[in-house]
């Protein structure tokens, strides 16, 4: 029998004793007990087992470097514990552990510390890396508690802790490492992972003076680079996010969370000085095919943000590629074609959007904006319409309809639909609909309006590219006017 039939037969067993136990007699009772007892027998023995065995492959390989010269004295295994990235193209980064990267003893000095613990910590080991935490922290508490300077130990019952989600324990535990541990490696891990509990909470100042501390003890830890970039990011300090991530690159140039990283801070440093000048790390200069699939999406939002449509599409052919399942990808490469080549070349594109997502509106709005400006205004308002009927009060077939409205000279209608705009609950929403109202009295050659709407658009005024225009449109044309009534004035007798 295969070792994976016998683990299948095993877990059938187990499952059998659960199904029938709600409904087994007192007597039955007993008997599935009596089996789940043994089939726990058989799970400690299988453990120790695979303990032993990992044991003597480590030895193995590790003699057999030795023997080939490829493992020097001084070489040292590091435990790596990183904060990563979790989030999608849209939303900000989260700070998290990586719970499956284990802690390794880094000198062979600190074994010869365990004396007679070396079984159980072994064992403890062996359930860290299956991630068995729980039985982990009871073999490293007992080992802490009979060697309590043992530095390694202490160290692993830390990690082993904070996956047991007990982040208050295990904080103390790091910051105690931290003080007085003798090992520069040992307080640099244990910085590292204070600063991923206190990120987990959003004390990101706290967080990073911690990982700081961490990179300024062990200059080579680029986790805690990675996660000071990432600090810096969720604080708002866009150009030191990117000069941390820009070091951690250096050496990590093909890590595409790093790559995602030094993206967003480039977006939110465009956003705060639009005259920024960025030059991305080599891995990040051109779209290539190797990029990671969020890593190229993020590139496509930065390209798209600078005006760079070009890059921008060929981001989106790429993802096309990879994922063409996925309506989002045929979207993005048909509003970058769509603002380069026109609508001809787009609508087969973006109708291919809507034919994998066809509840997006968002895709719809797009399809229609593109005939909008093609002239083709009927097809258009179907295609806002369309969104109304399913939902009247949708801010997207709204707008689509009050620029249709404005192409066909109905002025009132577009306007009567933009003040409604004016009372919604989301600040943006209402940006939006002043700047609709602006645009209108632009139209209607009301300067003094049009002004007064573009500044109430203000607060929002990096999601509004024109409004800068526009308000130095109404200067110009509020000071002809101007000049004019003092003319008119001069030629009075």
């Amino acid at each position: 029998m295969k070792i994976e039939d016998w683990f299948q037969t095993l877990r059938r067993k187990a499952e059998i004793i659960e199904e029938k136990w709600s409904d087994a007699s007192e007597q039955e009772r007993h008997q599935m007990a009596d089996q789940l007892f043994h089939l726990r027998q058989v799970s400690d023995t299988v453990v120790d087992l695979w303990l032993q065995f990992e044991e003597r492959l480590s030895n193995a390989i590790r003699t057999i470097k030795q023997l080939e010269g490829q493992l020097s004295e001084q070489q040292k295994e590091k435990p790596e514990m990183k904060a990563k990235a979790s989030a999608d193209a849209v939303t900000k980064a989260k700070v998290s552990l990586q719970k499956q990267e284990a802690v390794k003893d880094e000198t062979e000095a600190a074994h010869s510390e365990l004396n007679g613990y070396a079984p159980m910590f072994r064992k403890g080991e062996g359930f860290y890396h299956l991630r068995m935490y729980q039985d982990a922290k009871k073999c490293f508490a007992e080992l802490v508690s009979e060697s309590p300077d043992w530095e390694v130990g202490r160290l692993y019952y830390g990690f082993s802790l904070l996956f047991c989600e007990e982040p208050e324990t295990a904080y103390r535990e790091f910051r105690l490492l931290s003080k007085s541990a003798s090992s520069p490696s040992v307080v640099a891990f244990s910085y590292n992972a204070m600063g991923c509990i206190l990120a987990e909470e959003e004390q990101w100042l706290e967080a990073a003076q911690a990982f700081k501390a961490s990179v300024e003890i062990k200059e080579d830890q680029f986790e805690a680079k990675y996660n000071l970039a990432l600090c810096f990011l969720m604080d708002g300090y866009a150009q030191e996010a990117l000069d941390e991530i820009e070091a951690y690159l250096v050496k990590n140039e093909h890590d595409w969370e790093a790559q995602m990283l030094w993206l967003r801070a480039a977006q939110l440093l465009q956003s705060m000085d639009e005259s920024a000048e960025l030059i991305p790390p080599a891995s990040l200069r051109l779209p290539t095919r190797d990029l990671d699939s969020d890593t190229l999406q993020e590139m496509a939002s930065l390209y798209e943000s600078v005006g760079n449509y070009h890059r921008a599409q060929v981001c989106y052919h790429f993802l096309t590629e990879r994922l063409p399942k996925e309506g989002w990808t045929w979207h993005g490469l048909a509003w970058n074609t769509w603002l380069i080549a026109g609508t001809r070349r787009a609508l087969t594109l973006v109708k291919k959007a809507i034919c994998l997502s066809p509840n997006n509106d968002d895709f719809t709005f797009s399809y229609g904006w593109m005939l909008l400006f093609d002239g083709k205004l009927e097809e258009a308002v179907r295609a806002f319409r369309s969104m109304l009927e399913k939902d009247r009060e949708n801010r997207l077939g709204q707008s689509g309809m009050i620029s249709a409205y404005e192409k066909m000279g109905e002025l009132q209608e577009a306007k009567r639909i933009a003040k409604q705009f004016t009372v919604d609950e989301e600040p943006y929403v209402r940006s939006l609909g002043y700047f609709h109202l602006g645009r209108l009295a632009v139209i209607e050659e009301n300067w003094r309006l049009a002004e007064q709407y573009f500044q109430r658009t203000l607060p929002h005024s990096n999601q509004f590219r024109e409004i800068p225009i526009y308000l130095q449109l109404c200067a110009i044309k509020l000071g002809e006017q101007g000049e004019e009534e003092s003319s008119s004035r001069l030629l009075q007798p």
